[in-house]
């Protein structure tokens, strides 16, 4: 294979004198993966088109449902025309010829009834079965006599006044029986992506204003000399049991007792690596516990109390919570809420993520803020040595590990040096006839300003550092003892709690209705520190024990029942728990699915869906910001269950997957928004989000009774993106350009993360507006201003007219494209919901869907995924672990070469930054992707015993596979004698025909050929020597 952009990108690769793996997200992941990863699709689906699979069988089910469908289509347009007065010939003509068709189609329905009835009695099925099938078969022939009956009257109408009354009274009688496809309308008042509506709240700074969180007596500052206000507490404020014990936000989870066994127990380590380590978020209230603080390492300053606490309880000293107010100079709130140089635009920020603040002038000038805070007091071993040796607790000692100052790093202002616009990115965007995603148009349009303003740019010129993360860096302190003192002044001293007030804690609910219309149902609430880390899933079960045997006697699997004749009810598990079972329900019935996002600062928002009883859902709650490494975690999660695939259950296998999909899609989403807000100068907060990703079922409807049921395709469904944004400088118009350009990389995503994870052509609005330019469909930009010339021309369902029509009335704009496209099995239409002010938008597909999903079933996708246990062995799984083997190795395409280094990022020693070397590479990029056995970061192996492991384990194969390892010898004369003897001394993760990644020691981790480049040391041979899999043949 030859790479079209691997010259292109080469010579650009030449500017950069030090482009990372996170840089590489501009440069190489915007263009050669995208084509390395088209040119593989290509191969891998040369049978099929975009206009169109290859031809299926329709079962007579689903024909006979299409046929009542097209009736009613065709009464429809005939009572239109007879309205109008127009000729109908060719209507009566269609209806005549479907009801041909629709009485030998009704022939075979009954012939099928009998059948089903037949099996029914031989299965010796309970009664309760029979009498819902006599129910059914009833209905059906009411129903289908009905409708010959109206069509043979319209047929025989006398004249057009006539044949309009029959027709109507046909249509009106399908419209009331015929199961629709729910449309779920979109609120333009309240988009998915969008900003949230800021309540600002003043600080409370009087004691008494914290009554209702107080557990302890209410202090008031104290200025002067610590150590006698300190000793004055030593007999009167002794801890409590409490001060010890684990809550809801202080588990201690393993990585919590091994942190603290790292830092000797000790509360000064303890200490001093929270605050060395976890960055600083201005949200409000308890969001993610201890341990997910811990994970993503970003965290408020209850999140951070959370895990200070924790650290410090496990290892047996006390500590709490105190909330108060604080007053910070000026100067410091800016450099801590993001590195703001406009005072305004930081007290905005800071009020944006829910804190009670308020910003203090002096002759016109600001001067501090003023804001709620929360830290900790810890009671240490403070006399004399003050907590330098501890022992024994003697007194209660503030602390706070979330404030700190930080050290800046600033690169070009790509927004004014781009002069961005994002109506004009979307429409260009649009309008390019290159099938690449929002993410790589934007890298396009900066490389080519590059070339044409800046051609000897560095990385540093660009990002200011290296590598995204290496442009805030947390100013370090160690600390010989600790101060006793806080470093900002204290207002107010609130109260002081040892488990954090159910008021200050997100919470969630989630309720599953018994119909469409929301009422009834079962619910469930918990905190979101309790589900932030959690699998929660939505999946159906038999009802009663009568439709547990029905499905028993079809082969175990719901889809081969006949809908109408099961019940079953809707089951909520986290982690596989059951937390809540709802009522009985139909099969194929639809059911509301509600989600409501509790937080203090804001109230209540909820978001609700239509899922098909039935279906498999898993619902993905982002607490914060995802970084790799949570992700990586729960594809290792996957990779076990799947290895242990008779010991777990579908929800371990279906439901992890579907979950690990809605947590890459969060991820994906983080990597490049961080991209965006640091190109654009600005800061961004991500508040708590939610996704759910769902396997669907095709069901088949007679007069509204579920015929049929067959496994649908898979979507996600995003119904809240929300973000606080604020430009450092205060330039109100970057907010509205991020949340443009941050939309739309979430609907490009929206389609990507399915072919990414199951290699199966997608959709989203972006790739359907798109993909509606490419085929001359005019793409229509709607507003207040000609929504009366054009909203008449659009060819597309009444259901999004009529959502264009109530945006329009909301004062927002639509993008849409003039008439529905057909992608390989799907059809429909993509539309944009946009706020011309603040670019808040809902990023929809046909059937109110704010997200994407297959244009095929993904039942011989590759992997497979179904609802059956044995689509999820090792060997399938090994399938989605490749391809993230894949992704992870080239995205650290650009690091430098350094013998001995093994993670670039979190070096040691200090010279490895932004350095690996090559076993350091496949050890590092393995266990992003959930494997641990070529070595870790912390726990390296060379390649000699990769090698030896591997060929142990399964030898060497002649037929690599992507992710696969590519191994060398005697690059390197290691044993110093001149002599060909050194062994394995290189690898490389194989990507496909003949191309991999590796670290070589001249160009760093690049692209290689696997034959021919490396050469031995000595005699100047190919040394290659084979190819080795991790993965075995079979399922183990």
């Amino acid at each position: 294979m030859k790479f079209p952009f691997f010259s292109w990108v080469h010579y650009h690769r030449a500017i950069f004198k030090s482009v990372t793996a996170f840089t590489l997200a501009i440069f190489l992941w915007a263009f050669i993966f995208p084509v390395v990863l088209a040119a593989k699709e290509a191969s891998e689906r040369s049978s099929r088109t975009e206009t169109g699979t290859q031809e299926k069988r329709v079962s007579e089910e689903e024909e006979l449902s299409r046929t009542l469908e097209e009736i009613e289509e065709k009464l429809g347009k005939l009572e239109e025309k007879l309205l109008k007065g127009e000729e109908d010939s060719l209507e009566k003509d269609d209806l005549k010829k479907l009801k041909k068709k629709l009485r030998k189609l009704d022939q075979k329905a009954k012939e099928n009834f009998q059948k089903i009835e037949k099996d029914l009695k031989a299965k010796k099925l309970p009664q309760v079965i029979l009498d819902r099938h006599y129910q059914a078969l009833a209905s059906y022939q009411t129903e289908i006599r009905t409708l010959l009956e109206n069509l043979d009257a319209v047929e025989g109408s006398v004249d057009h006044e006539d044949r309009k009354i029959k027709a109507k009274k046909a249509k009106e009688h399908l419209e009331k029986k015929q199961k629709k496809h729910m449309h779920t309308p979109v609120d333009p008042d309240n988009l998915p992506h969008r900003t949230p509506k800021i309540k600002k709240q003043k600080p409370r700074l009087k004691k008494e204003e914290y009554s209702e969180f107080q557990n302890e007596p209410i202090l008031l500052a104290y200025n002067g000399d610590p150590s006698a206000f300190l000793m004055a507490q030593v007999t009167q404020d002794l801890p409590t049991p409490e001060d010890l014990n684990e809550t809801i936000e202080v588990q201690f989870a393993q990585d919590i007792q091994d942190l603290a066994a790292q830092l000797n127990n000790e509360p000064i380590k303890i200490y001093e690596w929270v605050r060395n380590n976890i960055e600083f978020v201005p949200t409000y209230g308890s969001i993610q516990g201890a341990d997910m603080c811990l994970q993503t390492k970003q965290c408020n300053s209850f999140d951070t109390a959370s895990l200070l606490i924790a650290l410090l309880r496990v290892s047996n000293i006390p500590a709490r919570y105190v909330h108060g107010a604080i007053e910070v100079p000026i100067d410091k709130a800016m450099n801590w809420a993001g590195g703001f140089t406009d005072p305004v635009a930081a007290g905005n920020f800071i009020v944006s993520g829910g804190t009670p603040a308020q910003l203090v002038t002096s002759d016109g000038q600001v001067i501090k803020i003023q804001m709620e805070h929360v830290w900790v007091e810890a009671y240490v071993d403070y006399i004399p040595s003050r907590g330098a040796v501890h022992k024994q607790g003697d007194t209660w000692i503030p602390l706070d590990a979330s404030f700190k100052q930080y050290t800046y790093e600033t690169g070009l202002d790509l927004y004014s040096s781009l002069s961005f616009n994002g109506d004009q990115f979307m429409s260009g965007y649009i309008s390019d006839i290159q099938d690449i995603t929002p993410y790589q148009q934007y890298g396009k349009q900066m490389l080519a300003w590059l070339d044409a303003n800046m051609p000897t740019a560095t990385i540093e010129d660009i990002l200011g550092a290296q590598d995204l993360p290496s442009t805030k860096v947390i100013n370090q302190h160690t600390f010989p003892y600790l101060l006793g003192t806080l470093p900002y002044k204290v207002v107010v001293q609130g109260s002081k709690y040892s488990t954090v007030p159910d008021s200050m804690r997100h919470k969630v609910t989630l309720q599953i209705s018994t119909d469409m219309f929301g009422e009834g149902g079962s619910s469930v609430t918990e905190t979101l520190p309790e589900l932030s880390d959690k699998r929660i899933t939505l999946s159906y079960i038999p009802a009663t024990s009568s439709d547990e045997t029905l499905v028993t006697q079809y082969g175990g699997d719901m889809l081969n029942v006949p809908p109408y004749l099961l019940k079953v009810k809707p089951v909520l598990k986290a982690d596989g728990i059951d937390a809540v079972t709802g009522g009985s329900v139909g099969m194929g019935t639809t059911q509301t699915f509600a989600v409501n996002i509790y937080t203090p600062a804001f109230g209540s928002d909820i978001v609700q869906n239509n899922v098909i009883a039935g279906t498999y859902s898993a619902i993905t709650i982002q607490a914060n910001k995802t970084p790799v490494e949570v992700a990586g975690a729960r594809m290792e999660k996957l990779q076990n269950n799947s290895k242990n695939i008779d010991a777990v259950t579908l929800d371990d296998l279906l439901g992890e997957l579907l979950y690990s999909i809605g947590l890459s899609y969060f991820h994906h989403l983080t990597f490049e928004n961080d991209l965006y807000a640091k190109t654009f100068q600005m800061a961004y907060l991500k508040h708590p989000s939610e996704a759910i990703t769902t396997l669907d079922i095709n069901i088949s409807y007679f007069f509204g009774i579920p015929r049929s049921a067959s496994q649908g395709g898979l979507n996600i469904d995003v119904d809240r993106d929300v973000y606080s944004t604020a430009s450092l400088a205060g330039d109100t118009n970057r907010s509205k350009a991020f949340m443009n350009i941050s939309g739309m990389a979430s609907s490009a995503w929206e389609h990507r993360i399915f072919e990414a994870f199951v290699n199966t052509p997608s959709v989203s609005a972006m790739k359907l507006l798109k993909y509606a330019n490419q085929q001359g469909i005019s793409i229509l930009t709607i507003d207040s201003g000609n929504i009366g010339q054009l909203l008449s021309t659009l060819q597309i369902s009444s259901d999004v007219k009529t959502e264009i029509q109530n945006a329009i009335n909301a004062g927002k704009k639509v993008i849409v494209s003039q008439s529905e496209v057909q992608y390989y099995d799907w059809k429909g239409v993509g539309y944009v919901v946009l706020d011309p002010t603040t670019g808040a938008g809902a990023y929809m597909i046909s059937g109110g869907l704010a997200g994407g999903g297959t244009a095929t079933i993904p039942t011989n996708s590759n992997p497979p995924i179904t609802m059956d246990k044995s689509s999820y062995s090792y060997i399938n799984t090994v399938k989605v672990l490749r391809y993230s083997i894949m992704v992870n190795a080239i995205g650290m395409v650009g690091t430098l070469y350094g013998f001995g280094c093994k993670d670039p990022f979190t070096p040691i020693p200090s010279t490895c930054k932004n350095k690996i070397d090559c076993s350091g590479l496949v050890s590092y990029v393995y266990t992003q992707s959930g494997i641990n056995v070529m070595g870790t970061p912390s726990n390296p192996k060379n390649a000699q015993i990769q090698y030896d492991f591997i060929v142990a384990q399964n030898g060497l194969t002649s037929y690599p596979q992507t992710g696969d390892l590519v191994f060398f010898q005697n690059t390197d004369d290691r044993n110093k004698n001149l002599k060909e003897d050194d062994g394995i001394t290189h690898v490389g993760i194989y990507l496909w025909n003949d191309v991999m990644v590796s670290a070589g020691v001249t160009l760093g981790v690049e692209f290689y050929s696997v034959k021919g480049y490396f050469k031995t040391k000595i005699n100047k041979q190919d040394a290659f020597v084979g190819y080795g899999t991790v993965f075995p043949s079979t399922n183990p």
